[in-house]
């Protein structure tokens, strides 16, 4: 027969060692938690330093712009003043100009009826002038057999024969 006692017994030490087993495994959680927080703490204090610096270099050079800007700000608005000027003057210019594009237009359309007449006008000159050597080439023919021969008598002359001619009207083509 069993003794109740030792059962008893090894019943509670059973239970010690489990009671003993899960506080080492809690023990392990908490200590790797603590590192992990130390790390963290570590980290963050090292980012606040860094932001801090960081934060002070910006304040000094935004400190040193606006000194600059500060010491510069006449002579920019004097600078955006002349180009305020300047742009109003372009502007007038351009309008001017418009207009002068405008007139130089109709004076084109003109010029391009008056071409159209001088072209016209130089058709009727060609067939003119085209008439006018029909008639020379014509009269040399009539005319210059006959003055040919009477030269041969002539004792200034220095041609021996008929006068020679054109070989005939000229057609443009």
């Amino acid at each position: 027969m069993s003794n109740p006692n030792l059962d008893e017994f090894s019943a509670v030490r059973e239970e010690a060692d489990e009671a003993d087993a899960r506080s080492r495994r809690v023990e392990l959680i908490v200590y790797a938690a603590l590192v992990a927080f130390v790390v963290l703490a570590i980290y963050g204090f090292w980012l606040i330093t860094s932001l801090t610096r960081d934060v002070s270099q910006l304040t000094e050079e935004i400190s040193l712009m606006t000194r600059v800007v500060d010491r510069d700000m006449s002579s920019i608005a004097a600078d955006m003043n002349s180009m305020d000027h300047q742009m109003t003057e372009i502007s007038g210019t351009m309008r001017n100009m418009t207009d002068e594009i405008v007139g130089i237009a109709s004076n084109t359309d003109s010029m391009d009826a008056n071409i159209g007449s001088m072209t016209r006008d130089t058709s009727v000159m060609a067939g003119s002038i085209t008439g006018m050597q029909h008639d020379m080439w014509s009269l040399n023919r009539n005319v210059g057999a006959p003055m040919g021969m009477m030269n041969m008598f002539n004792p200034f002359s220095d041609q021996g024969g008929p006068a020679r001619g054109s070989p005939g009207p000229y057609h443009p083509r």
